[in-house]
């Protein structure tokens, strides 16, 4: 594996998926394709296709109603029902967030940055909302109207033996157990007594 030698600042990956005959409805489609092409568009305008990159990309895991999804990295924000006239609330212009990163950079903001641990636990908790919502979504369009404590029980359930659905719950699961064990080797480092119990596999 070889880093590339690019990287932009600024990264948006546009929903394109299409279903057919899927009881989670025909994708963003058509609506990706017109945010896909907006975006390119102002970016090609504005003179930033090194700095800016417009991906297309299958399903983000959100479905709207209307629009389109997109995720927005460095952020890792998700942005939903997106519409070519939004443009502007996706993050362009971007003068203003390259004077932020490079006072950033200088440390002239004279603001401490957040610990590597605390960044870490934020994006954590936002990946395992994003997913609850996402699997709960995807249950109440096989089964309208569970709630979640139906969901901790999804075998009372035949409509939510989907590959699909079941795909999701464990990324659900995963996320929650890397949260786990990160809040656990936080403890660790705040209370170094418990880190030599476990090295010495006094604590389970």
């Amino acid at each position: 594996m070889k880093k590339a030698p690019l990287r932009p600042q600024l990264h948006f990956f546009v929903c394109c998926n299409r279903r057919q005959d899927s009881p989670l409805g025909p994708g963003c489609s058509e609506r990706g394709d017109a945010v896909y092409a907006a975006l390119k568009k102002r970016v090609q305008q504005r003179g930033e296709i090194a700095s800016t990159w417009v991906t297309q990309t299958g399903c983000l895991g959100i479905c709207p109603a209307k629009g389109a999804t997109v995720a927005i990295y460095p952020e890792g924000a998700i942005a939903t029902e997106v519409e070519p006239e939004d443009l502007d609330l996706l993050g362009l212009p971007l003068p203003d967030r390259t004077r932020k990163n490079r006072i950033m950079e200088d440390d002239e903001a004279n603001v401490k940055s957040p610990s590597l641990e605390a960044e870490l636990e934020t994006l954590l908790d936002e990946m395992e909302s994003l997913q609850r919502k996402k699997v709960t979504d995807l249950a109440r369009r096989l089964k309208p109207g569970l709630t979640a404590e139906d969901l901790r029980n999804p075998h009372d359930f035949p409509e939510l033996d989907d590959t699909d659905w079941h795909y999701e719950d464990g990324v659900l699961t995963g996320i929650q157990s890397v949260r786990a064990a990160v809040s656990r080797l936080q403890r660790e480092r705040e209370d170094p007594a418990r880190r030599r119990e476990r090295s010495d596999g006094k604590e389970g």
